[in-house]
């Protein structure tokens, strides 16, 4: 059942107690306050705006909630951004016969009054709350209702970036060399290379917070913090020499007795990797699957500076499916192809091209695509791939996502573009992480600023409600040449519709 639905069946329910109850107000002695009841006879029944296609098209289709209790009436749904509400005509049915409709509302700074009752055809101005007043045929019986008409101040389908003032990059040194952010069971881990040559490992349940804990990482070798990956079991890291060292806890490490090249990413419980012999290099595993043979990489696949490894199941197939795009290659030359393995071999899948670049940014996230229904939108799951250096050396400041794991790559709508000032990192973490966002209830009843939106998961505890919000999360890069330090501001975004109040 749809929220509107459901405000439907609340109103009729309003309706319903309200006849019974008669013409007359009622109290209570509940906290021994006064609670008063919208007589049915002065109730409003239906409220819209009429069509008006140079406004916006379907006007007349937005629905208005009726808060007979409270006497508020607002179109949860808030309008597009920019929609000019200053000359709208409502269309108002009443339950009952009434003396007096009247609507009151601020134009050029001056008190309006229209009467609907003999000029029922007038354009109202809701850029600010409109006032009905309202008097029963028996003209005893009289009560005002707020009328609001919500707005997006912003567009939901906006990625809003902002610094966090209260979060840096744990660094023990005022110059760190490099970082890394992996996340293994909700908890964040940045290993950190200091400009002295030691490192230092900061973690945190809440990167919001900008509370780490940090202590001194000390594996007993030189790694590489570049490689470190994290598995749903272990971690892995190569020391500077290529050894493939693995830990539980990176804590303590234990040598794999392999020697690795790089370290592609995570695939279930292993990682993927290359290794060299002969100058040549191979395709790897550890620990290998059953059956897992070493292939030759093709010359055209990227060794170094690919994006983080992406893995999705498929229901074509009965291994996970994982991907990477861009990096160099053994000839030195970028690559703007998307390679993806099936559990048995790799292959270049996407159909329509990236940019060539290197130390691009990846990561699933979520958007939302309008359906043929007014206002309801569909949640999908998306891979957002950005940042990184061109092949001629430029920022790559443009944001793209794939619906279908990297297949085809689309640029996203501007909305979700990046800041035209936003720093041209290479090499930079892109993490989620979610925050807990919670609202009354209680307001849903009530013209406010947001409305109610998206999103299908949350829960509910009295009047209280909480949802899981992720954020991306933009760590560590290293500004351009000829600064090329490790960039120490942590940069937050989500998706505006993301914050909002679901809509349950």
């Amino acid at each position: 059942m749809s929220a509107k639905h459901r405000q439907l069946i609340f109103l009729n329910l309003i309706a319903a107690i309200l006849l019974a109850a008669g013409a007359c107000n009622s109290k209570t002695d509940h906290d021994e306050e006064e609670i008063v009841v919208t007589p049915a006879i002065v109730a409003v029944k239906n409220f819209y705006l009429q069509k008006n296609d140079s406004v916006m098209a379907k006007l007349d289709s937005v629905a208005f909630s009726i808060d007979l209790a409270s006497g508020a009436i607002f179109n949860a749904d808030s309008l597009p951004v920019g929609t000019d509400i200053s000359k709208l005509v409502p269309s108002i049915t009443f339950a009952n016969t009434m003396t007096k409709a009247q609507l009151s509302f601020f134009k050029d700074g001056e008190l309006t009054t229209v009467d609907y009752l003999t000029n029922p055809n007038d354009t109202i101005d809701f850029s600010s709350p409109v006032t009905l007043d309202v008097t029963a045929q028996n003209g005893l019986n009289s009560f005002s209702y707020v009328i609001k008409v919500n707005v997006h101040k912003i567009n939901p389908d906006t990625i809003i970036w902002d610094r966090l003032s209260e979060s840096k990059l744990p660094a023990l040194s005022s110059r760190p060399r490099t970082q890394k952010t992996v996340v293994k069971d909700k908890t964040v881990y940045c290993l950190i290379w200091e400009e002295d040559d030691t490192f230092t490992l900061a973690t945190t349940s809440d990167l919001n917070s900008g509370q780490w804990e940090t202590d001194v990482f000390s594996p007993g070798f030189f790694p590489d913090p570049a490689t470190l990956t994290a598995t749903s079991e272990n971690f892995y890291i190569t020391s500077q020499d290529g050894e493939l060292f693995e830990s539980p806890d990176m804590v303590t490490w234990t040598s794999t007795g392999r020697e690795w090249v790089n370290i592609l990413g995570a695939y279930g419980n292993s990682v993927l990797g290359l290794k060299s012999f002969n100058s040549k290099f191979y395709h790897t595993m550890y620990p290998k699957f059953e059956g897992f043979e070493e292939t030759e990489a093709d010359p055209s696949f990227p060794i170094f500076n690919s994006t983080p490894l992406g893995v999705a199941e498929s229901k074509w197939a009965d291994k996970p499916i994982a991907f990477l795009a861009g990096g160099l290659a053994k000839g030195g030359n970028v690559s703007s192809d998307v390679w993806a393995y099936d559990g048995n071999k790799w292959a270049v899948i996407n159909s329509s091209s990236l940019p060539a670049l290197e130390y691009p940014m990846m990561a699933r996230y979520v958007v939302f695509r309008d359906t043929q229904q007014l206002f309801t939108q569909r949640e999908f799951d998306v891979w957002l791939l950005f940042g990184g250096i061109l092949d001629d050396g430029q920022f790559n400041s443009t944001v793209y996502f794939s619906y279908d794991n990297g297949v085809n790559w689309m640029k996203a709508p501007e909305g979700m573009q990046l800041p035209e000032k936003f720093p041209q990192l290479g090499g930079a973490d892109l993490v989620v992480d979610y925050s807990t966002l919670s609202a009354d209830l209680a307001e849903a009843w009530t013209p406010t600023e947001t409305g109610v939106k998206s999103r299908a998961s949350y829960s509910i505890e009295g009047f209280e409600i909480s949802w899981e919000c992720p954020y991306l999360y933009i760590i560590g890069g290293h500004l351009p040449y000829p600064d090329n330090s490790l960039n120490t501001t942590i940069y937050r975004g989500v998706l505006q519709k993301l914050t909002f109040v679901p809509d349950i």
